[in-house]
């Protein structure tokens, strides 16, 4: 297990809120490639972390900054991308990802809602854009937050009925109804319901659903994200077609927050969010956090 290399992701995105475990995984990978920069004590002040045609990670350490050791890591970085025969480098999409792309302050579709953090600005979209990488969608990317000290306490709970339509936690032998209907409303998302574990009643995340005359109709993964900042999760949120309209994914997010309030979390969390569900999460109370450059760049011939 590599924690040099979590511990710089750390220092360089401090702001940003994913499980350690799920950074660990990804920075572990046994076929990432890894660039490193380390000063005179061997400590490690820089590094890109490479899988496929994918950066996963780019970062030098604020006080090495503006001495080219992020321009060298890049370079080298697009030259053993271009050597295994791809001729094109993706940040924030492709192989893998820690963040959906590199961090700004930048809001490229005018998306509203918005409680940046103080720490985030351009620079990194400016170093990456000077390099002709270019945003690569005709969205916004974004993380969005809760503070749930401002938590209406008023509202709907876990096992209430609102229409007809019962909002409950799945067990493991609804896990073929939940499925269906992820594969109904969004099947890339049906790989995340597939852990049994999400269907245990004593484990930290867990499957949300509503259900109307005995069909799952809605999703949501509800989870601890940080159990040590006490930072709760939402994510995934599904509801079959033939039921929009229904405020099932408003009110989907809506218990599921309430839940991560009545644990005790301070905050809640959802990553991996784009230009359109800002109005339904916004609705709900959460706003926009960070903003993403989701980059790519064609190196054929270098």
């Amino acid at each position: 297990m590599n924690n040099e290399l979590f511990e710089i992701y750390e220092r360089n995105f401090p702001y940003i809120i994913r499980a350690k475990e799920t950074v660990l995984n990804i920075l572990n990978n046994a076929d990432n490639i890894i660039l490193e920069e380390r000063d005179e004590h061997n400590k490690l002040i820089g590094v890109s972390v490479i899988n496929q045609n994918t950066i996963l990670l780019l970062c030098v350490d604020e006080q090495h900054r503006n001495k080219g050791i992020g321009s060298r890591l890049l370079k080298d970085s697009e030259k053993v991308i271009n050597d295994k025969g791809y001729d094109r480098i993706v940040i924030g999409e492709g192989f893998d990802y820690i963040t959906p792309g590199v961090p700004t302050a930048r809001n490229y579709f005018k998306t509203e809602n918005v409680d940046l953090d103080s720490n985030i600005d351009d620079k990194a979209a400016n170093f990456f854009e000077k390099r002709c990488y270019a945003h690569l969608r005709n969205c916004d990317f974004f993380d969005m937050k809760f503070d749930l000290s401002e938590f209406n306490s008023e509202g709907y709970n876990v096992g209430d009925n609102i229409d007809g339509i019962t909002y409950k936690w799945a067990e493991l032998d609804e896990l073929s109804g939940v499925c269906a209907c992820t594969d109904d409303a969004c099947q890339e998302f049906t790989q995340f319901y597939q852990w049994e574990k999400l269907y245990d009643t004593g484990n930290d995340s867990r499957v949300l659903i509503a259900v109307m005359n005995d069909e799952v109709v809605g999703t949501l993964i509800v989870g601890v994200e940080d159990s040590e900042k006490n930072i709760g999760s939402i994510g995934c949120t599904t509801v079959r077609p033939a039921y929009n309209g229904r405020h099932i994914a408003v009110n989907l997010t809506t218990i599921g927050t309430r839940h991560l309030r009545d644990i005790g979390m301070k905050e809640a969390f959802l990553s991996y969010t784009y230009t359109g569900l800002d109005h339904l999460y916004g609705y709900a109370g959460y706003k926009i956090c960070v903003y993403y450059m989701m980059a790519e760049k064609n190196i054929g011939g270098i």
